[in-house]
């Protein structure tokens, strides 16, 4: 038997082939890769800014896209993967919210929320009556007590913390000395305009490219601006100019 096919170690999520592999977990890492746009996401003192972009999508393509969520004024949350999936986990981190204001009369910290979600999909990966959910989960937002907070969920269960994250198409391509320089300048700032043209920077560092108005989306968290804002088409059009 060749050690590292399948041969029906994938039809149990439960069961691990020879050489230690869970098959049904790497089909769900496989489903939520999207391979036409990237989400950059940044954080300065008090401001979380993420940049999506988009390329045009060839006819019958079935690649999974971005999904975005407001879950209150103060935190959002990103996802890509199938949109079954991202409706099952959205009303699952709704639901979290909500018990969780209900109980303690604030707002869910993110961190919290996060632990909450990767739990959930790790539970996913034990039991063989269930599959893992084809979809990853960025949380981003404002903490009243941390500040900007950004948090990746996957679907195996494990959850991180960033200061620069990408998401998406060429993810990889985000090098340790792009992380190093940008949160070096990251940590000095605090204007929201400046995460912003960071991710900007970081976006074309990994293609290779200019980037117009049209072909990207912006969502920020900050103090400046109200809690929950999305940049219009003048105001990208003003901050790719100021580049």
């Amino acid at each position: 038997m060749k050690r590292g096919g399948s041969f029906g170690y994938d039809r149990h999520v439960t069961l691990f082939s020879p050489d230690g592999r869970l098959f049904q977990v790497e089909y769900a890492f496989k489903a939520t890769q999207n391979q036409h746009s990237i989400c950059i996401v940044t954080k300065n003192r008090d401001t979380v800014s993420a940049v999506i972009f988009r390329k045009k999508k060839k006819e019958n393509n079935l690649s999974p896209g971005f999904k975005i969520f407001p879950i209150n004024n103060f935190v959002g949350s990103i996802h890509s993967g199938f949109f079954g999936d991202i409706q099952m986990k959205f009303k699952e981190i709704n639901e979290e919210s909500i018990k969780y204001f209900q109980k303690y009369k604030q707002a869910i910290p993110i961190d919290y929320l996060a632990k909450k979600i990767s739990d959930t999909n790790q539970i996913f990966t034990q039991y063989a009556y269930m599959r893992p959910l084809a979809v990853r989960t960025l949380l981003i937002g404002m903490d009243k007590e941390n500040g900007p907070q950004i948090y990746k969920c996957e679907p195996s269960g494990f959850c991180s913390s960033h200061e620069v994250c990408a998401f998406g198409e060429n993810e990889n391509f985000l090098k340790p000395w792009i992380i190093k320089k940008a949160s070096k300048q990251l940590k000095k700032s605090y204007s929201f305009f400046y995460a912003t043209t960071i991710a900007i920077w970081i976006l074309q560092k990994i293609f290779s490219c200019a980037v117009s108005h049209e072909e990207i989306e912006v969502i920020i968290f900050s103090k400046e601006k109200n809690p929950y804002y999305r940049l219009n088409q003048k105001e990208k059009e003003l901050l790719l100019k100021n580049l």
